[in-house]
């Protein structure tokens, strides 16, 4: 009895550490990417069988809670503008002067028509706080020896997703691949990350690939031309008055 209680114990740490060393793995993965701020430039390409269509913007962010994005290309887009503060979101539109805030119905909606939702280029849900993450696995990307997480939502959380499996890898905590279920455990999109660089002092991918399931030809190209970590900005600049000046993101870029 002794020896199955010592088992028992022994099964229940084991099973603690790894989903506390899979959840820390996704927040070192995640902060290497995002950072505690950052101001990035970048062009998305949107690829469908008959067309192809190409997206610039800027965008600023402060932690989960606080972030900001304008659009800079095309000229019919020009100066759309996407704001979230907390769990508040709004969409600015200069040519009709319209103010529209986005229900959490539309999270779920492609953003400016790609592949990517509301929600992955807003940056509504934490893959950290409103996940719960066990290692599944390891597996070799590209060349590089990866984790394999799956991440599901915790039972408060309003996340898209019925689940997330990330490969990171175990080296540098890079997010190399991405599978993305609905709730009923169908793959719904993959995200592919490649091209990794030093970028305002970190290694990380560039090149991000999502590629739907069940819609072939489909897919958007996001290519990221620049980043600053760790700029000073304060949660006053990410405002409705700020949307509506059409501002270009300017702010100091220095840490």
């Amino acid at each position: 009895m002794r020896t199955l209680k010592l088992t028992l114990a022994f099964i229940l740490v084991s099973s603690f550490v790894l989903a506390q060393n899979a959840k820390e793995i996704v927040r070192k993965a995640d902060e290497k990417l995002e950072g505690k701020s950052n101001y990035t430039e970048m062009t998305m390409q949107i690829v469908r069988p008959k067309w192809t269509r190409t997206v610039s913007f800027k965008s600023c962010s402060k932690g989960t809670e606080y972030s900001i994005t304008l659009v800079t290309a095309p000229s019919k887009e020009k100066g759309q503008t996407f704001l979230k503060r907390k769990n508040d979101m709004w969409n600015w539109n200069p040519t009709i002067s319209r103010l529209i805030k986005l229900p959490p119905s539309m999270m779920s909606q492609g953003w400016m028509g790609s592949d990517f939702s509301n929600d992955d280029l807003l940056k509504e849900s934490s893959i950290v706080n409103d996940y719960t993450h066990k290692i599944i696995g390891n597996e070799i990307i590209d060349g590089h020896k990866c984790y394999k997480i799956e991440l599901k939502p915790t039972t408060t959380a309003a996340v898209v997703w019925g689940k997330q499996i990330k490969w990171i890898t175990k080296k540098d905590y890079l997010q190399l691949k991405t599978a993305y279920y609905d709730e009923d455990n169908y793959l719904v999109k993959t995200e592919l990350a490649s091209n990794v660089k030093m970028m305002s002092g970190r290694k990380i991918p560039t090149h991000f690939e999502l590629i739907p399931a069940d819609e072939p030809g489909h897919k958007t190209i996001v290519t990221m031309t620049k980043i600053v970590y760790d700029v000073k900005v304060n949660e006053n600049f990410f405002s409705q008055q700020n949307m509506k000046k059409g501002m270009a993101l300017r702010f100091p870029m220095t840490k």
